[in-house]
This record gives C-alpha cells, structure tokens and sequence, in this order.
C-alpha cells in the first residue's frame, strides 16, 4: 500500500507543514506496521488504508500530538499483547499516557494535593515551602501562574497539559532552575549589660536636661 495522504487532508495544514505532516504520518504507519504484524486486517482496499491515514493525521493534529509524544505512544504500542492495528484513540491514549512517577514526576491527584498545600505559601512565604524537586518547583510555579485567578475547574483541567509537558521536559533533559534558598536572617540576642548601659545614658541625660 502507498504511503500518501490525501491531497485535501495535506491542504487543510499550513504549506509549511504539509510535507513534515506527510513524512510524520508515513512514518507512524511504517512504526506501526512493524509492530503491529496483524495491520492489514484492518484495511480491506487500499482506499480503506488512505482514509484511515488521514483520519489519524486530523485526529494528532487536532490533539496537539507532539513527536515525543508519538515515540510515548510506540513504546506503548512495543508492550502491546495485541498484533492488530490499535484505533486512533487508543493510541493517543498512549502518547499521553507517561509513567509519571518512573519520571520523578507526580501523578494527577498527587500534583493536586501539592498545589492546595502550596497555596498556603505562594503569596508570601513561597520559600519556606519544601519542595520535592526542582520539576515539583516548576509545576508549582506554572500552575499557580496559570490558575491563580481560577477555578477549582479549571485547575484540574490545567493539570494533564502541564504534566504532560513536564514529562516532555524530563524526558528532553530540560535543565530546570535551581529551587530559590531563603535568605535566613540574623539572630539577634538580648544583650542585657549593653540595654542597661543604654537605659543609664537616656536617664543621665533626661536628668541633666531637667536641671
């Protein structure tokens, strides 16, 4: 089977992206018919083959599929127990579905449980929180600049995209900040023979101004 889309799914994509989006389909396809040796059961003509390209290529696009997201994807599809061809919503299932704790990395709930306990600092005292890491550091931060003036909503809605792109992050060697010291500040004693010698010069002189 030829490995073209159809020219109407290339023009609905930018000219400059057309060809990548040709090269990055055709590409999937040949990963995953290596991987998956049962494909062709899923196609019964070669216009079957055509239609389901261009229907995988629309549905990454419209998911904002990275590249190494797809890579996610076919280590996914690798640990498969099935040899046909999955459907196009599983495998996005798969590219973002990233092990986030063989990562470093919190899972959803874990992240939002963080973010409500680190709300408690991020006004003022932001640097006495204990951070876990410099990748919990900078999910805390984004998230709080995201979601600050939102809802609880939108916050958990928030929090699969920012993973996601943290993972990218880890998995790409990102090098993330260092987590901020706090400045700590100086002790101060009570120095009782300075204080009374300080009490005896005011008195001496509030006694010489009265004379």
């Amino acid at each position: 089977m030829e490995n073209s889309i159809t020219q109407d799914q290339i023009n609905t994509l930018p000219p400059e992206c057309a060809q990548c989006a040709e090269e990055t389909i055709n590409w999937l396809f040949q990963e995953l018919k290596s991987i998956f040796l049962g494909w062709r059961a899923a196609f019964e003509t070669e216009a079957d083959y055509l239609s389901a390209k261009k229907t995988w290529l629309r549905v990454l696009v419209r998911e904002k599929i990275t590249r190494p997201q797809l890579e996610n994807g076919l280590y996914k599809a690798e640990n498969s127990l099935d040899k046909f061809l999955p459907s196009v919503g599983l495998f996005v299932f798969w590219c973002k579905a990233y092990d986030y704790h063989a990562l470093g990395l919190p899972n959803e709930a874990e992240l939002y449980q963080r973010y409500n306990t680190f709300l408690g600092y991020a006004r003022f005292n932001r640097d006495e929180f204990q951070y876990r890491s410099k990748v919990e550091f900078w999910l805390l931060k984004n998230l709080y600049e995201k979601c600050k003036k939102k809802s609880e909503e939108d916050t958990l809605k928030a929090i699969p995209k920012l993973l996601t792109k943290a993972a990218e992050k880890v998995r790409s060697n990102f090098p993330f900040e260092d987590i901020p010291k706090m400045i700590p500040t100086k002790p101060r004693f009570y120095d009782k023979a300075k204080a009374d010698k300080a009490r005896d010069s005011l008195m001496a002189m509030m006694k010489g101004a009265l004379q």
